[in-house]
């Protein structure tokens, strides 16, 4: 039977995986119980990742728990750019897909990965990163990093209303934006042709 609760190391962190079909007392059970027998395991200093999808009342509960052994709860830098998204669907081309909708600009040290499609109410900003399995379209400028088609489609296309990404990649091609880039505000749409990454307006 699968546990109600693992710790998963994930990039030198520490993540709190829970099993989505175990009941939270459950859950909240068998955390204390393995916090107990690992105590000397964890440092005073350690911080643990909380999973997504938890209401405010399991993440106070579970934020509880690490706090009675002496560690520190966090929310992952995900859950902080994607707290206000839900999912959707948009129409291309005639049919329709599911879509991951962000309700707010992603600053810089945000980054958004979903294998569908991604819309953004807001802007893209420098050192933020949105990374589709499908399309991206953006409401606001597109100044981070964006990769769309990253599950190899060649045919994804990256939306915006202004492009000024100093790079965007499609699948697998990676294009850079031109330095002498036209500041006047427009939707374009990025996409592979001939091989290459170009950047048009969207109406063509």
């Amino acid at each position: 039977m699968r546990e109600a609760v693992v710790f998963k190391g994930v990039k030198g962190e520490l993540q709190l995986v829970l099993n989505e079909s175990a009941e939270f007392g459950d859950v909240v059970r068998q955390l204390k119980e393995k916090l107990a027998s690992a105590n000397e395991f964890f440092s005073k200093s350690t911080v643990i990742n909380l999973p997504d999808r938890l209401t405010e009342e399991q993440r106070h509960r579970l934020t509880g728990v690490l706090t009675e052994y002496g560690l520190a709860a966090r929310e992952q830098e995900i859950d902080k750019a994607v707290k206000k998204t839900e999912k959707g669907t948009y129409s291309k081309a005639g049919y329709e897909t599911n879509a991951l909708v962000v309700n707010r600009t992603l600053r810089s040290g945000q980054k958004v990965v979903y294998e569908g499609s991604i819309v953004i109410i807001g802007d893209l900003n420098p050192g933020a990163e949105v990374v589709a399995g499908e399309d991206i379209i953006i409401m606001g400028a597109c100044r981070g990093l964006a990769h769309a088609g990253a599950s190899g489609n060649q045919g994804a296309t990256i939306t915006a209303n202004r492009i000024q990404a100093t790079q965007l990649r499609i699948a697998e091609v990676i294009a850079r934006a031109p330095d002498d880039l036209d500041k006047s505000a427009r939707i374009e749409t990025a996409r592979i042709k001939d091989g290459y990454v170009v950047i048009e307006p969207a109406n063509r």
